[in-house]
């Protein structure tokens, strides 16, 4: 059976995985640009949908899975559903509780209930939409976690900047996943850096999103990085730091991290520490708290490996469980449908 799977994004590795191991077709739509020109997010989501349903009616696909946000990506996959004897299910991602989506939670939940299947990242995802909105479909999909060589090339080179910082520095060098977004802990981090002027900080992201940004000499903005360059980079550091501000949040990048074996620190939160409990080392974020867990997952570097190690011979055999699960009901789906027609 023909499958895809669509996304409205720059890049969505998580989404890609999943995509990829259920053998579905990767549909990508985004357009944030016109030449120079940003395009406004009502006109772009236009866009994107027509060029969502174009590449759908080429492909044919009978199953369809859709990331969520934006919702507009579903109600464009629900259309072609409708007219095109398919059915859909969807990838929601923590994202849809933000502000600016709880004015379309009532299409969400419109759409929702009409899915074959809805995933959430974590428990507390599934048990707001299954209160709010009664859904039945819902199930609790982790993430992958990727393999070494599937994210990593270690032949990628890295600006001259950031080679330059890193062949001069001795002490040690502290990875920040970050955006400069509203859930990002990059004051708080910046912070903690000029606690440790001895070790180097690198902050990822867009940093002309921040305002009044100040910083000391220990810190580098990068800017954005393409993926391969940011694995790189966090590759080469000895301490990574995935931190949110976001509540009931699974973060991605701690499946990066562990791929690559690296002690990290990630926020202490009740979901984060519900999977992640074994592996991770938790900080209040504030810049005391981080100068204490940096130095500590640094000095317990070979322990926290080898929990790392445990951790996902296990969550291997998890994930093509749950695989093995959504295939079974996409099957089921395609059967159903064919009844209907």
């Amino acid at each position: 059976m023909r499958k895809a799977f669509v996304i409205w994004a720059r890049e969505v590795k998580l989404s890609q995985f999943l995509g990829k191991s259920l053998d579905a077709k990767i549909i990508v739509s985004y357009r944030k640009k016109w030449g120079n020109i940003n395009i406004p997010a009502l006109f772009r989501y236009f866009i994107q949908g027509a060029d969502t349903y174009r590449k759908l009616r080429k492909l044919r696909p009978r199953f369809i899975y859709v990331q969520n946000p934006p919702i507009f990506a579903v109600l464009t996959v629900y259309i072609y559903c409708l007219f095109n004897k398919a059915s859909y299910a969807i990838d929601s991602h923590t994202a849809y509780l933000d502000k600016k989506w709880i004015y379309f939670h009532p299409l969400q939940k419109f759409l929702s209930r009409r899915a074959a299947l809805t995933t959430f990242h974590n428990y507390k995802n599934l048990e707001f939409a299954e209160k709010k909105w009664g859904i039945k479909n819902g199930y609790v999909l982790q993430f992958y976690n990727p393999k070494l060589e599937e994210i990593l090339n270690e032949e990628e080179d890295l600006p001259d900047f950031i080679s330059k910082k890193l062949a001069g520095q001795l002490g040690l060098k502290v990875f920040m996943v970050n955006r400069f977004a509203a859930d990002d802990a990059w004051k708080e981090v910046i912070a903690a850096a000029r606690l440790m002027p001895e070790n180097l900080f690198f902050l990822t992201g867009d940093y002309t999103k921040a305002s009044e940004l100040r910083y000391p000499k220990n810190v580098v903005l990068t800017g954005y990085i393409n993926h391969k360059k940011f694995i790189r980079l966090m590759e080469k550091c000895d301490v990574v730091l995935a931190l949110t501000k976001r509540k009931d949040t699974v973060l991605w990048s701690i499946r990066e991290i562990m791929a690559l074996e690296k002690p990290f620190v990630t926020t202490d939160n009740e979901v984060l520490r519900h999977y992640f409990g074994e592996a991770a080392l938790f900080s209040d974020m504030s810049p005391e708290d981080l100068r204490k867990k940096i130095e500590e997952a640094w000095e317990n570097r070979f322990k926290i490996k080898g929990k790392i190690d445990a951790f996902l011979i296990r969550d291997q055999l998890r994930w093509e469980k749950d695989i093995e699960f959504i295939n079974k009901l996409i099957n089921k789906s395609n059967q159903a449908e064919k009844k209907i027609h």
